[in-house]
């Protein structure tokens, strides 16, 4: 009945994804890593949901060329959720442009929601802010699912101010081009191959001594510095965008 598709570089969108199919029951749910699944692989179903981080007041590079890539009639309808660090008005327009897409494509968007959850990059939020955050979009994706098996309609009042970060947010992807050249690993790296491996981009390569060589196509998702067992990865010069001692959902939902 449901494709819940989800692209999670950090473990947010993951997390809140297997919330929403628990809720909706796993039996009626195909649960899908974005980035390890191909668009043209995809099979009819009634709804599909779609959960993405936001970067930048967008959705992030690889989440619209799923999108641009999928094919017509698979899905009678169409929700989107977007996970950011808030859900106020800044971040109303984030789904524009895949709405879009999928207007061309002849899909329906029926639902648009935006929740938050802990910020993953500069600084991390007070413990206490962040156990808040992952409470209310608990709660919030118990309400998106009984909205989406009753067929309702939510779809935002997007302000014009909103409209403007939205466009101005599109610079982003070129600065992160950018950050992925300043990455580089340090003597500590062992050549797990977990980096490569797991690039949602592909944008890192192993180089003739075994170790990652990184280029031009980053999305500055934090994926390969948080994931990387030996803390090895990390920017020549922007070394304040990590979070310092990384990022781990877990440590949040720890009783």
């Amino acid at each position: 009945m449901y494709t819940l598709v989800y692209f999670s570089p950090t473990g947010n969108v993951s997390y809140l994804a297997k919330t929403l199919a628990n809720h909706l029951g796993p039996d009626n749910v195909d649960l899908l890593p974005l980035e390890f699944t191909e668009p043209g692989q995809l099979t009819s179903n009634t709804h599909l949901v779609l959960l993405y981080p936001i970067h930048g007041f967008n959705a992030p590079r690889t989440v619209k060329r799923f999108v641009k890539c999928l094919s017509p009639g698979l899905y009678d309808a169409v929700s989107l959720i977007g996970v950011g660090c808030t859900t106020h008005w800044m971040n109303e327009a984030a789904s524009s442009d895949l709405r879009r897409l999928l207007s061309k494509s002849g899909y329906p968007v029926i639902l648009d929601e935006i929740l938050a959850m802990p910020l993953t990059f500069v600084m991390a939020f007070p413990d206490e802010v962040s156990r808040e955050l992952i409470a209310e979009s608990e709660t919030k994706i118990k309400d998106i699912s009984v909205a989406l098996v009753e067929g309702e309609t939510t779809i935002p009042r997007v302000t014009g101010k909103s409209r403007l970060l939205n466009f101005l947010g599109k610079a982003e992807p070129l600065a992160s081009r950018f950050f992925g050249l300043e990455l580089h690993a340090g003597k500590s790296c062992n050549s797990c191959g977990i980096c490569w491996t797991n690039c949602p981009e592909k944008n890192i390569q192993r180089n003739d001594e075994g170790k990652p060589r990184f280029g031009f196509d980053c999305i500055m998702c934090m994926r390969c510095i948080y994931n990387c067992p030996q803390k090895a990865i990390s920017p020549r010069f922007s070394k304040f965008l990590p979070i310092k001692h990384g990022y781990s959902l877990s440590q949040y939902l720890e009783e």
